[in-house]
This record gives C-alpha cells, structure tokens and sequence, in this order.
C-alpha cells in the first residue's frame, strides 16, 4: 500500500495546497488539499481510482472548495455593528481604525509615518510635523491613511465608544 507512487504524488498535492492556504484566504486551497488527500487515498483502490478522470477531480474539487466556503464563512465570520469580526475577535483593520497616532517622521508631500498601537507605520495625509497627533482614519495595505485631529478631538473613537 505505502509503495503506490501515485498515492504520494497525491499526498504531495495535499501537503503542498495545505501550506498554500495559510498564504490565501476563501478556503480554495484548502479545498483543493482535501480533493487530492481523497484520491490520494482512492489510488490505493485500482478498480474506482482507474475510472476517475480529471473531469471527477475538477468536480470533486469544485464541490468541496464550494461546501468550505459556504460552512467556513458560516463558522468564521459574522457581520456586526463595526463590520466584518470573526468569531475570535475584532479584525486588525477594526482595532487600529479610529486610534490616535503620533507623527515619528513629518509627513511631506503626504508622506511619512507614525507610531500607533506601539508600532510604527507608513502613513499618507495632511503634511505635518513631528510629535503632532493624528487620527487612523483607514487603512490601505500596509500604510495609514491619517487625517489630523480637530479642535477638541482629544481621545480615539474606540475611547468615545466605551465612555
């Protein structure tokens, strides 16, 4: 059984979209790890694993990737008040919204970056010097969209929201 060269090309398929769907998100691949885990263990059966063409494994595949889709979006994902949170918690895009941030380098031509959450960002806005406080406004990518703090804005939205 464990010399079946077929089977662990299967299994190498399996592995391979496993660790790809840590990289991904929407399940395809993992989706598509669970198809080749179940022909790779169809492979041990030569009379079913000769019948099965490719037009099976692209249905099986669709199936699958369709049914981890609807059940994990179903497990995983609710819409709230503030949008889009998992089950685990708020997203990251959810925490760092609305917080007050510091300018670290001045933003110049709307470009610069800012410490928020204790991390430093790159940011885009209103040009500003350093040690000025500004407000998340969004988020895009990996860069903060900011926009400077008005008169008697003081504390962040999430602050605004618990009092």
């Amino acid at each position: 059984m464990l010399d079946n060269d077929i089977m662990w090309y299967w299994f190498t398929g399996a592995l391979l979209f496993g660790i790809l769907e840590v990289f991904i998100e929407g399940f395809v691949a993992l989706g598509l790890a669970a198809t080749c885990f179940f022909f790779g263990v169809l492979s041990n059966f030569s009379i079913i694993y000769q019948n099965m063409a490719a037009a099976h494994f692209l249905a099986l595949a669709g199936a699958i990737v369709a049914g981890f889709f609807v059940v994990g979006n179903r497990l995983f994902w609710r819409t709230g008040n503030t949008g889009q949170v998992t089950r685990l918690g708020n997203t990251f895009r959810d925490k760092i919204v609305g917080q007050v941030a510091l300018i670290k380098d001045p933003i110049v031509d709307g470009q610069g970056s800012v410490e928020a959450n204790g991390t430093v960002w790159k940011c885009r806005g209103l040009d500003g010097p350093a040690g000025t406080r500004v407000l998340v406004a969004d988020i895009e990518g990996n860069t903060l969209l900011v926009r400077r703090l008005q008169d008697g804005e003081r504390r962040s939205q999430r602050e605004d929201i618990a009092s």
